[in-house]
């Protein structure tokens, strides 16, 4: 008997979501695999999201969204939950990551350096930096200039693996 595996795939809902969710379970097509989705609504300080009410709305959307998502892919058949967080994106990820124990966190990287990362910050890196479990790091960088047909054959070999 196959032991099934746990893979939290973090996402943000943007064009490049279901290239994050296909490269994602492309690696577990021959295995048992439990996908939690998570997406974190962020909490950064010029978030207009503020009264409880209007932030249950946007996690209702943001839940329909993903679910769209997978259907529009074509990932419905994926043995998945989908979870809605709302806070500092890296801290969610890692809470959520410590509580459900994946065997891989899955997470897209826009590979800033420098300058940028300082400033705008890297949720990918604080990620596979403080994890306590293997990080996939699925580059973006091309996602932009590629057809869905080029994104679906784009390699996601990053893997990270904390020490």
């Amino acid at each position: 008997m196959e032991i099934e595996k746990k893979v939290l795939v973090a996402i943000d809902l943007n064009f490049e979501t279901s290239f994050i969710l296909t490269q994602a379970a492309s690696f577990f097509r021959e295995n048992a695999a439990k996908f939690y989705i998570l997406h974190v609504i962020s909490s950064a300080p010029f978030s207009i999201i503020n009264r409880k009410a209007n932030l249950q709305l946007k996690m209702k959307e943001a839940h329909e969204a993903v679910e769209d998502g997978l259907k529009k892919s074509g990932l419905y058949y994926l043995n998945y939950e989908i979870f809605i967080s709302y806070g500092s994106p890296a801290s969610e990820i890692l809470n959520f990551s410590r509580k459900k124990g994946p065997d891989l966190i899955a997470v897209g990287t826009h590979q800033k350096i420098g300058v940028k990362e300082f400033i705008s910050g890297s949720i990918s890196f604080s990620v596979a930096k403080n994890s306590l479990c293997p990080v996939l790091l699925i580059p973006l960088k091309n996602s932009i200039k590629l057809s869905k047909e080029e994104l679906a054959k784009e390699p996601a070999v990053s893997l990270v693996n904390p020490s």
